[in-house]
């Protein structure tokens, strides 16, 4: 009999999810694999009934758990979902993610030292997982089992139609996704005032940004991009660096999650501290440097897939749970 996993994500479709269905869709033929949200579980009930009937009908699309609700390994994906829910199942063990950088956890609303943040939220677990190397070295000094894992951008989805060619022309795209109103993404006080200082030199230079929508019609966004920035200072990914390299764009990026495992400096994107003048200094570099962003176009897949591949990937969640385990 297979260890039955039970991955517990906030919301379908969310970030959480895309990492939850990457472990059920890898370790299947390993592990009973079992999904529930925070949605489903939530102490507080919506009074809308058309919101009610609709969480209903996506509970019964996305919900797959035991009868019995007991599990070999409950994973809660985030470390707070505990406190958000009316937990209802076992588990002989217990693993809680940390997805974002920093401490404290950005949006968490904690106010203490590294050891209070464990003993209140992770006492509890028989293993933390993080998001990226960064976050899981932090931790790794206040819990005995700490690991590295993650999801994977599909790399047959966020693929080129056609081989990417050096662009001569005026045209420059800055690019930029995700939620504008996480105050730690930089959007609005790094990204746009960079590019508006850039085009103080280069008009032509546009800033591109999508804040919502369905993953599908990404790539086609990613099509006339030429490089993406990343101010955030908490991210363990952010997905746009993962789906951007995909798509053979460069990231302007501050050291954070992937970004600092996969970037080398002035060869495949650049690392920059999260300073408008910086940004914009690496911006009119690669407008007035074509070849230098063609040449970083060219090797930022193949060096992200290096790093972020499934049979890696999934490996690092197999060896977790096998060790969890015994």
């Amino acid at each position: 009999m297979k260890p039955s996993v039970l991955i517990i994500a906030d919301f379908p479709n969310w970030a959480y999810y895309e990492i939850q269905q990457f472990i059920k869709n890898s370790l299947s033929d390993k592990f009973d694999v079992y999904c529930d949200f925070i949605i489903y579980n939530s102490l507080k009930k919506s009074r809308n009934p058309i919101k009610r009937i609709k969480s209903l009908l996506d509970k019964a699309k996305y919900q797959n758990i035991k009868k019995d609700q007991s599990y070999d390994i409950v994973l809660y994906l985030a470390f707070y979902f505990p406190q958000s829910m009316n937990v209802k199942w076992k588990a002989k063990k217990i693993i809680k993610g940390i997805y974002t950088a920093g401490f404290p956890p950005k949006n968490s609303g904690f106010e203490g030292s590294l050891e209070d943040f464990t003993a209140r939220f992770l006492k509890d677990a028989n293993a933390v997982v993080c998001g990226s190397e960064m976050i899981r070295d932090m931790y790794k000094t206040v819990h005995e089992k700490v690991y590295y894992a993650n999801g994977i951008i599909d790399p047959d989805l966020f693929k080129r139609a056609s081989e990417k060619q050096v662009n001569n022309s005026e045209s420059f795209v800055v690019g930029w996704t995700g939620n504008p109103n996480r105050e730690f993404k930089g959007y609005y006080s790094h990204v746009i005032p960079a590019v508006e200082l850039a085009q103080k030199k280069y008009p032509s230079i546009q800033l591109k940004s999508r804040f919502f929508g369905p993953i599908e019609t990404l790539p086609m966004f990613y099509d006339n991009v030429d490089v993406a920035v990343i101010a955030s200072d908490a991210d363990a990914g952010p997905a746009m660096f993962g789906e951007a390299a995909l798509m053979e764009i460069p990231s302007i990026s501050t050291a954070i999650g992937w970004p600092h495992e996969v970037i080398k400096d002035n060869k495949n994107g650049f690392i920059i501290n999260k300073e408008i003048t910086e940004i914009a200094e690496r911006l009119i570099l690669l407008y007035e440097d074509r070849q230098l962003l063609f040449a970083m176009s060219k090797q930022i897949r193949v060096d992200y897939l290096d790093v972020f591949n499934k049979t890696q990937m999934a490996d690092k969640w197999k060896r977790m749970f096998d060790d969890i385990l015994e």
